[in-house]
């Protein structure tokens, strides 16, 4: 991979069909040693979205690769609210999927972003919607200004 990156005839943002770069795929699949090197690659566009405006953060958030949402949100340049075509942000896809290691992290993470979905549903509702009973908790124990459970 190293020798890939050396090499600047290589489009390191090229997108396949439905729009996933390699860094995407890298998020997507949990190769934290190829996120680390796509990252400090300063050609790799960092928040470059799928077809379905998925970024590579949030595709991370989706699978509950702990470790690789760490690496991106030590980087200042991943846009951690960017949301995807349905309006879902990486905390909400989180809540959704029941990742609770990764709600935790974002919790506390000041650069998110406290606000509804586009059905009007709070992170809360969404959790609650799935059962997520522990996440729930999180969210109030976190909710302090009551964000997350207003409509």
């Amino acid at each position: 991979m190293k020798i890939l990156l050396d090499d600047e005839r290589v489009e390191i943002n090229k997108a396949q069909n439905q729009g996933s770069t390699p860094l995407y795929i890298a998020c997507q699949n949990g190769h934290i040693e190829i996120v680390k090197l796509l990252l400090d690659d300063e050609r790799v566009n960092i928040n470059q979205a799928n077809n379905d405006l998925t970024t590579p953060f949030c595709i991370a958030c989706f699978f509950g690769h702990i470790q690789i949402v760490k690496v991106l949100l030590n980087d200042q340049r991943v846009d951690i609210n960017k949301a995807d075509n349905d309006d879902w942000t990486p905390f909400y896809i989180a809540c959704y999927r029941g990742h609770i290691e990764i709600v935790k992290i974002l919790l506390i993470e000041n650069r998110i972003s406290i606000r509804k979905t586009n059905k009007g549903k709070t992170a809360f509702d969404i959790a609650k919607t799935n059962n997520h009973s522990e996440i729930m908790k999180l969210i109030k124990k976190f909710d302090t200004g009551n964000y997350f459970l207003k409509k």
